[in-house]
């Protein structure tokens, strides 16, 4: 008779549950996909892999009168003697081989993190190499052509890539379910990509005249196929992601950014003007594609495997076309502010409100990190009906955002003058007014609101609130444009955002049957607040005694930084997992220490 040993789990997201038992098969489940014969995640591909080779049999749903679960499980099909893999075999093959370097979610999100810290601190400083070789009126148009370039992509990648996340999980039963999703997701995205470009080149005419630019009628035709190259390859990363192939996906995308940022700069340092720049972003964006593509031909996944049988068309645009009409309504809001903006006053006058509404990068480069391994990882726990375990891993992304966000909102509003002046030049003195507005943004990054009903499938819901947010926003632009002239569109969409960000918390509630209590984590985030607060006193001070605004902003930075974390240490900050978690990545980017 087969011994059954206790083992220490760990849940779907790759997190140890601290509980030993042993655990019964309760659903079907394939070895192929990773998941072991005792019914738990195998958190090595290769070795889930290895097992399927040697036990390729699919495992029964439900015990028979008088089964153990775990007669269920091994006799499913033939013999139990034939297809039976002992617990002691395969806890040692665990033992060996599931040592993976993304243990967790904190580490699968580290990764994403350190890599779009790279990208962005690069892509954010490419606007103040931009104001010092270009002309008011040329980086305004410049930003014109981003506008729409962001508004076309926002609303014409149609949902799909995010979709990528759901659908993955949902066919990984069928043989050719997850080749087939990724190249129907690249067809439909190529189609989509093509209409885009032939329908930019045609308002290109009807857009210089409501921009009051005329040079955009000479640029559009040629820029709108840059826009159409770009979404047609906007799948990659989440495929990457779902596939857990973080390295590779994070590496592609950094070799990207330093192709694109490179050729501008190269292309400013020698003289060439900014039709010289759309030609080099064609390139870049037809090499884009053409490597993302040839990526996802390899692995287990390859689009080679696909099959037109298996395709689900109809249900696929269903899940992901409210996901697009919710990001084109929440672009919409988003953008509406820059778009009023452009079509009311002119190109310089746009150039200082686009330095102003500056966006820093930390959604991007934190909050969207985390909301792409949540996408990935929360569905099993949410089929398996984990909501515990949901709760807690939202609410302790919640807490370690906020080690990022607060201090970092705290330092730029005391630092915004010095911030704007230093990095564009005085000439863009008049953007600080509307950067200190835009900054109000920021704390919101902290939340994780819409992963929640996109995990449960429920994206209409997503779809309601940004309605709702971008509704408010157009009405309170067209007021306070009146009466706060330029200002008046910034404070419009710092109000609705925040209406967002409540109505989003409440479907959250509701979902997940939480009390805000569970789901925020205050006391540690009012630790973090005054961490920060107690840090920018001795980095205002340093600062001010610097004449110099480089090296007054960068002193101050480092003051900052040191007194927050020796401030958070006292306070307590962070915990015995944050900072087991950073010595780890300091041992894996520094092997030297120990």
């Amino acid at each position: 008779m087969l011994g059954v040993r206790r083992i220490k789990l760990h849940n779907a997201a790759g997190l140890e549950s601290g509980r030993q038992c042993a655990v019964p098969l309760d659903r079907h489940q394939c070895l192929e996909d990773g998941i072991t014969a005792v019914g738990f995640r195998v958190r090595s591909l290769k070795l889930a892999t290895q097992i399927g080779r040697s036990h390729p049999v699919r495992l029964a749903t439900r015990p028979k009168d008088g089964q153990s679960p775990w007669q269920a499980g091994v006799g499913a099909v033939g013999s139990a003697e034939r297809y039976a893999v002992s617990f002691v075999s395969l806890y040692r093959q665990l033992s060996v081989a599931a040592k993976p370097l993304m243990a967790s979610l904190s580490d699968k999100a580290a990764l994403l993190i350190l890599a779009n810290t790279l990208k962005y601190a690069v892509g954010f400083a490419l606007p103040m190499v931009l104001v010092r070789h270009l002309t008011q009126d040329d980086y305004g148009t410049y930003q014109q052509l981003s506008l729409i370039a962001n508004f076309a992509t926002g609303i014409m990648v149609l949902g799909l890539p995010t979709s990528i996340y759901y659908f993955y999980h949902l066919k990984s039963a069928e043989r050719s379910g997850r080749p087939t999703l990724i190249a129907q997701t690249q067809l439909l995205l190529l189609a989509s990509g093509a209409l885009t470009a032939v329908a930019i080149a045609l308002a290109a005419p009807l857009l210089a005249r409501r921009m009051s630019n005329a040079r955009l009628l000479e640029l559009l035709p040629l820029y709108s196929v840059y826009v159409g190259l770009f979404i047609a390859g906007e799948h990659f990363m989440h495929v990457m992601i779902s596939q857990n192939r973080y390295l590779g996906a994070v590496t592609l995308e950094l070799a990207e950014t330093a192709f694109r940022v490179g050729g501008l700069i190269v292309l400013l340092a020698l003289g060439f003007a900014l039709p010289a720049i759309v030609i080099m972003l064609v390139v870049y964006a037809a090499v884009r594609l053409v490597g993302r593509s040839y990526w996802l031909w390899q692995g287990a996944d390859s689009l080679r495997h696909a099959s037109a049988g298996g395709r689900f068309l109809g249900a696929h645009l269903a899940y992901s076309l409210p996901l697009a009409a919710t990001s084109g309504i929440g672009l919409l809001g988003g953008l509406l502010d820059r778009g009023i903006v452009a079509m009311a006053f002119t190109p310089v006058d746009y150039a200082i409100y686009s330095v102003g509404a500056l966006e820093i990068p930390l959604d991007t480069i934190f909050q969207v990190s985390v909301l792409n391994v949540l996408r990935a990882s929360l569905p099993p726990l949410i089929a398996a009906g984990r909501i515990d375990e949901v709760i807690q891993i939202w609410r302790d992304s919640v807490r370690k955002l906020a080690i990022i966000i607060v201090p970092s909102f705290t330092f730029l509003i005391c630092f915004a003058n010095r911030f704007i002046t230093t990095l564009f030049t005085s000439s863009y003195a008049a953007s600080v007014h509307v950067f200190h507005i835009y900054l109000l943004v920021l704390p919101q990054y902290m939340l994780v609101l819409s992963v929640v009903p996109q995990v449960y499938g429920r994206t209409r819901l997503n779809l309601y609130v940004v309605a709702i947010s971008v509704a408010s926003n157009a009405v309170l632009s067209l007021i306070l444009l009146r009466e706060m002239g330029i200002l008046g569109p910034a404070t419009a969409l710092v109000c609705s955002t925040y209406l967002s960000s409540l109505l989003f918390f409440i479907v959250t509630m509701r979902l997940l049957k939480a009390t805000p209590a569970q789901l925020l984590p205050l006391a540690a985030i009012g630790r973090t607040a005054l961490a920060a607060v107690l840090a920018v006193i001795p980095a205002v001070a340093a600062s001010s005694v610097i004449d110099s605004g480089l090296l007054g902003l960068a002193t101050g930075a480092v003051v900052f930084g040191v007194a927050y974390l020796f401030a958070g240490y006292l306070v307590g900050v962070f915990n015995a997992s944050d900072i087991r978690i950073a010595r780890s990545w300091i041992r894996r980017l520094v092997p030297a220490v120990s």
